[in-house]
């Protein structure tokens, strides 16, 4: 009895992995056709960065980046929307949780994505070290 409650618990727990992997693959597709192959490019290119990979090329470590940077895509969304008058361009991305959504994009040398980054206490020490 032990021996087929612990197959069904692993056959459970395999099926919610496919599921996750399925998930994560069908939002890839999504999010590629959504961008579309020019924007796909300037992201992988690194012409186009997310407050998510600025974080990651400043050397912040996974914990950081989920904790704070939703609230530094605030701040740069309206640093850059202070300097320019308009929302910076918004692209699709796989979310945390598997799931396809939108954030802003950003030049790599956009004066309102380092300012905020600067300026937002949480962040500061990257780039004032």
């Amino acid at each position: 009895m032990l021996t087929i409650l612990i197959t069904i618990g692993a056959a459970i727990d395999l099926v919610g992995r496919a599921r996750k992997t399925t998930r994560r693959a069908v939002s890839a597709a999504v999010v590629a056709h959504r961008n579309g192959p020019t924007v796909i490019d300037a992201l992988a290119g690194g012409e186009l960065v997310t407050v998510s990979t600025y974080l990651a090329q400043l050397g912040a470590d996974a914990d950081l980046t989920r904790r704070y940077g939703p609230t530094l895509g605030k701040h740069a969304k309206a640093a850059h929307k202070a300097a320019t008058g308009r929302d910076p361009l918004q692209v699709w991305v796989v979310g945390p949780h598997g799931h396809p959504i939108t954030v802003a994009a950003y030049s790599p040398a956009d004066p309102a994505l380092t300012g905020a980054t600067a300026n937002y206490n949480r962040t500061a020490h990257l780039v004032n070290a």
